[in-house]
């Protein structure tokens, strides 16, 4: 399992259902390569696809809104996940140059993309973004929100049975974790 470990101000509630969200997605997709990015803050549907829908680049967050960039490798022979440094940040500064925005295919050529929102205990709101790479535009958003207990509140570009599927492949699959 990867998992989404909380920084200060991040809801583990928030974290937790993304996470059971994020694995049953890994899961479902067979992906080998994860790159898991942890924004500061909630972040909207805007951000998807933001380049092209077809041709998915590392969206423009400024490199001080990123808590965090990790990559996981599958290791096959252990059946777990390795993080492993990246070579080069996913986010870097480039003033007035968005059209040299990084293609996702030079970090992975069959890779998920995840972004995900930091500050949910104060906003009640979070985010959960999905690209994947080698797959001609694959990508959707989540927008999760704190009424009582943690949800899905909407969607883009997947389906909410999608997205419930993947929270309970993800749950079995910290079941059988433990």
């Amino acid at each position: 399992m990867i998992e989404l470990v909380p920084a200060e101000h991040d809801d583990v509630a928030f974290l937790s259902l993304s996470q059971r969200i994020v694995n049953g997605a890994i899961a479902a997709l067979e992906i080998r390569d994860v790159f898991l990015v942890h924004v500061d803050s909630w972040f909207d549907h805007k951000w998807l696809g933001w380049w092209s829908r077809k041709d998915l680049r590392v969206p423009p967050f400024t490199p001080n809104r990123v808590r965090s960039e990790k990559n996981f490798i599958w290791d096959v022979d252990k059946s777990m996940w390795r993080s492993f440094g990246l070579p080069k940040p996913l986010h870097i500064r480039r003033p007035g140059r968005r059209s040299l925005a990084q293609s996702l295919d030079q970090f992975s050529r069959n890779g998920a993309f995840i972004w995900y929102s930091g500050n949910t205990a104060t906003n009640t709101m979070g985010s959960l973004m999905f690209y994947l790479s080698g797959a001609d535009g694959y990508a959707w958003y989540a927008a999760l929100k704190r009424d009582g207990q943690w949800a899905v509140a909407d969607e883009f570009q997947i389906t909410r049975r999608e997205l419930v599927s993947f929270e309970e492949r993800g749950y079995r699959l910290e079941l059988a974790r433990t």
